[in-house]
């Protein structure tokens, strides 16, 4: 029983404060970099972020080494940070840009 009025406490502090909004924003804000990157360019992608009292530090986008490999580092940038910077309401301090291997 304990137990339980802790966890609707912390369920509650974290709602009051909108912590939890906040961070159910910004994944619906990767998942639509990550549609557009599809949509406009054909990448698969997976957007992640991470914000560190408040400030958004790192956004990072893993990339398949089969989608991009004729592609030089700057045809990768130019196509990435636009839809980050429309997406994002804030800039990150860190654009981070991985590409994956695969067997």
């Amino acid at each position: 029983m304990q137990r339980f009025l802790l966890v609707v406490a912390l369920v509650l502090l974290l709602a009051g404060c909108d912590k939890v909004g906040e961070v159910f924003e910004l994944m619906e804000v990767s998942e639509a970099v990550e549609t557009e990157l599809q949509n406009l360019h054909g990448l698969t992608t997976k957007v992640i972020f991470n914000k560190v009292n408040g400030r958004l530090k790192t956004v990072s986008v893993v990339l398949d080494q089969k989608e991009v490999a004729d592609l030089t580092i700057a045809e990768i940038v130019v196509m990435v940070q636009p839809s980050i910077r429309r997406h994002f309401k804030e800039t990150p301090q860190v654009l981070s840009i991985s590409i994956v291997i695969r067997k």
